[in-house]
């Protein structure tokens, strides 16, 4: 067997990628591998691999692959990195769905919070050293009482669900699938409701994968459709929320402020006029960032190498038809 490493997409995140190679070769003792870290070593390697780990995959790489039956990819989601011919080979694909269950949801309490206490404000005041309680004062809010939405009850989002119920939330949120009740939540919608979510949230959390379903998701309708003075965060994919729409609303005032931590160009353009909206706290897909990512990858990968090794069924499939 011979595995090939490409951590192309992440080259510029250094330390991340060492500690994530150093991870992975030690997994790797005593069978075959090679690094490659420039595009001439990926396509002159790739061609006798067997299995792949990495970020990503172009076709220009996957075209010089003639044995290749599997890809172990280092995120939960690869919307990123599918196109047709990788969709419709047989090369088996599995991700790192649930490694960032609780960092994001971490992230995106600390957001509504920032959001509601309004962090970023107090965070220029103690720039400026001007200890003005005013504007504070008159415009900081509770989550306690409030109703959180949830667009994709998954795992992270049922994660979100148990921390909001610690601030004494009402939760409801959208799954595809929903087979009786979810554990701290309490009303469950299809996504064919997604009205209903967008009227009665005063929260409104986007963490779907991101699919041909769920692209363009919140458009200019959605979210004249939310609740007058609600919030929005979204830690999913930039593309399923209308930025033009949502920053006309966030300059009317009928969104109260947004949380963005993905964007649908990234990075975020230099100009564009969501840098200076003071009511827009803005991360650069960090929301899942954790110096424990290694950690928790290598218990899937670990997994998925001895069941690929064994012939064994491997967890954390990627199921091609549906897009996650």
């Amino acid at each position: 067997m011979k595995f090939v490493i490409w951590p192309a997409y992440y080259l510029e995140a250094e330390a991340i990628v060492e500690d994530y190679l150093s991870m992975i070769s030690s997994l790797l003792e005593g069978q075959n591998f090679v690094i490659c870290r420039d595009l001439d070593s990926i396509k002159r390697e790739i061609v006798d691999a067997d299995a792949m780990i990495g970020w990503k995959i172009t076709p220009e790489v996957f075209a010089q692959a003639k044995k290749l039956k599997w890809i172990q990819f280092g995120s939960a989601g690869i919307d990123h990195t599918t196109f047709p011919e990788l969709l419709q080979s047989d090369v088996a694909l599995t991700t790192l769905s649930g490694i960032h269950t609780s960092v994001v949801a971490e992230h995106v309490i600390g957001q509504m919070l920032a959001l509601t206490r309004r962090l970023n404000l107090a965070a220029e005041l103690q720039a400026e050293h001007r200890y003005d309680r005013s504007e504070l004062s008159a415009t900081c809010r509770e989550l306690s009482n409030r109703t959180i939405g949830i667009i994709g009850l998954g795992k992270i989002g049922l994660n979100i669900a148990r921390l909001a119920k610690a601030f004494d939330m009402k939760v409801v949120g959208t799954k595809r699938t929903a087979n009786g009740d979810l554990p701290n939540v309490d009303e469950v919608y299809s996504p064919d409701n997604l009205d209903r979510v967008l009227s009665i949230s005063d929260f409104l959390v986007i963490v779907v994968p991101l699919t041909s379903q769920t692209e363009a998701l919140i458009g200019k309708s959605e979210i004249a459709k939310m609740k007058q003075g609600s919030y929005l965060v979204n830690v999913a994919r930039g593309a399923m929320v209308d930025h033009e729409a949502l920053g006309k609303a966030l300059r009317t005032g009928h969104i109260a402020g947004a949380a963005l931590d993905v964007f649908p160009a990234e990075p975020l353009p230099f100009d564009s006029p969501i840098w200076d909206m003071p009511n827009v706290i803005i991360t650069p897909h960090t929301g899942a960032s954790s110096p424990r990512y290694s950690q928790r990858a290598a218990v899937i990968l670990e997994h998925n190498l001895k069941a690929f090794l064994s012939g064994s069924r491997m967890i954390n499939i990627y199921q091609k038809d549906r897009g996650y």
